[in-house]
């Protein structure tokens, strides 16, 4: 173990224990780090949220404008040109839009959080996994808004509110988890290669038509089935739709892989971005 002295405001220096071999802070560092600083990282959150929605009359209720707007586009597309046999198609596509914007916007604004916060990361100390965290959770109360209007027009168009949809919470919480953890291995990625929030848009843009959002997984050919198999958004918004519009239990398989898989992409965003960020100073 090496300790390093780092300063965190004037006058006030710090003793970070740092691992000499992985360059990170272990795992039980992290938490206890994240934990110390959580009103600092409560700050964070507000500021991206005023930030984002500064000098707009509106403010974060904008966050209403995209999946309204798609839905009405899609919905005009789907049910009345093509004419999908989905009723009420509404409701139907807003249970996929729903998480998938926040997963979207959560991973985009993730990935550029360091650059974003480049003069800080220059002069101060502070946990730096506090960056990409900040920018999830802050897309993560658009996300809770976005819900609610999904209430909403649930009953506005005269589906039911099923029992299901008391796992919600656990759906919600595995997906900020999985955000959480890639996006914290692309922020990593963004600092040493400057395109990483390039490709990632062109990325996304990909990922959205192949997970079932805009279509039911029945309608896909059965040669193509097995690209929905491996597509992990595919696991968690056909379980979001499995409990709040099927009004079902989700599929034990897709849920257990997707809750294995954003544990797996917690640790591995935690080691990843832990050794990368102690040259991120020198890098941004």
């Amino acid at each position: 173990m090496r300790t390093e002295s780092r300063s965190i405001t004037p006058g006030r220096q710090e003793t970070v224990q740092v691992n000499r071999r992985s360059g990170r802070l272990g795992a039980r560092q992290w938490v206890d780090e994240v934990i110390a600083y959580s009103e600092l990282l409560a700050n964070l959150v507000a500021r991206d949220l005023k930030t984002k929605y500064r000098g707009s009359f509106f403010g974060i209720f904008w966050s209403l404008l995209n999946p309204l707007l798609l839905m009405l586009v899609y919905t005009l597309v789907f049910s009345v040109i093509v004419r999908v046999n989905i009723h009420p198609y509404a409701v139907f596509l807003l249970t996929g839009l729903v998480p998938w914007n926040a997963f979207a916007q959560s991973l985009q604004t993730a990935t550029t959080s360091v650059m974003d916060n480049a003069a800080i990361v220059r002069k101060i100390y502070f946990p730096l996994q506090l960056l990409p965290l900040s920018a999830v959770l802050a897309m993560s109360v658009n996300f809770g808004i976005n819900i609610g209007l999904l209430i909403v027009l649930t009953l506005v168009f005269g589906a039911h509110l099923a029992p299901t949809m008391l796992l919600l919470p656990v759906l919600v919480l595995l997906q900020i988890v999985f955000t959480f953890g890639l996006g914290s291995m692309l922020a990593a990625a963004q600092v040493y290669f400057r395109d990483v929030q390039y490709f990632l848009s062109i990325l996304l843009t990909a990922w959205f038509f192949l997970t079932p959002i805009v279509y039911s997984l029945d309608l896909v050919p059965k040669r193509l089935r097995p690209l929905l198999a491996i597509n992990p958004m595919a696991w968690d918004i056909s379980s979001f739709q499995d409990i709040w519009f099927y009004g079902k239990l989700p599929s034990w398989p897709y849920l257990l892989g997707f809750c294995a898989l954003s544990a797996l992409s917690l640790l591995a965003g935690i080691i990843v971005y832990g050794r990368l960020s102690l040259r991120f100073a020198e890098e941004v």
